[in-house]
């Protein structure tokens, strides 16, 4: 597991600057499919159990709070990665690279190599990117954990009262 890395001057080189944020980019990706896969489970589970009857009101009181969970762990995904995808746009558009990270050709612009200062500048803004998207995929993860913890106790108020 990667921990804070908050680089020194000129202590670290490009690859390892770009291997952390790439690390962390790959951590982050793994954190939104579990985030995914817990939210995934407490859909079916909420819509089959709204789908075999109307719950008691203690369980429909429950669900506001359910929901309200369930949005702010999708949030944080989203967030996750429409922030990563904004600033690889915006590396990718001042330093020349292609628009479409799939392209697999190199544009004009991109031959000359970047100055060694603009390069650094750009690799630490990417690695301050991907800490902050790691954030945001493990607050994604833990709210995604607090929402199956509350689906479990809507489960429970829906099976007390009879329904």
């Amino acid at each position: 597991m990667i921990t804070a890395f908050r680089p020194g001057p000129d202590r670290e080189r490009p690859e390892e600057l770009l291997g952390h944020a790439c690390a962390l980019v790959r951590l982050c990706g793994r954190d939104a499919a579990i985030a995914a896969v817990f939210l995934a489970l407490v859909l079916v589970g909420t819509v089959s159990r709204l789908a075999a009857g109307l719950p008691g009101v203690v369980a429909l009181a429950l669900l506001p709070v359910l929901g309200a969970a369930f949005a702010i762990s999708a949030g944080y995904a989203v967030r996750s990665r429409r922030t990563l995808v904004a600033v690889l746009g915006e590396v990718r558009g001042r330093t020349g690279a292609p628009v479409d990270p799939s392209a697999p050709w190199t544009p004009f612009g991109a031959a000359a190599a970047l100055d060694a200062r603009v390069r650094d500048t750009e690799l630490r803004r990417l690695l301050a990117a991907a800490h902050r998207c790691g954030e945001l995929s493990w607050l994604a993860v833990a709210w995604s954990a607090a929402t199956a913890v509350l689906f479990l106790f809507w489960w429970l108020a829906t099976a007390m009262a009879g329904g």
